[in-house]
């Protein structure tokens, strides 16, 4: 089955069985699984974005030591 196709049939309610219920209860937990994702996301560009500033920041141990 098509990953977009499952998706689609999940939000629009097709996969699962006619009842209201199973309907109301599906759509905000795959929209709540999205927005996590999206979450999830910027938290982990935040993170990459940081060590890579840090990492091109003039290093803490000075190659020539004096010791």
């Amino acid at each position: 089955m098509n990953i977009w196709a499952f998706l689609t049939a999940l939000v629009s309610g097709n996969l699962a069985s006619n009842s209201r219920t199973v309907r109301r209860v599906a759509r905000p937990l795959f929209l709540l699984l999205c927005v996590g994702v999206l979450i999830a996301g910027f938290i982990y560009a935040y993170v990459v974005l940081k060590a890579v500033s840090e990492r091109s920041n003039s290093p803490h141990v000075h190659e020539h030591s004096t010791h």
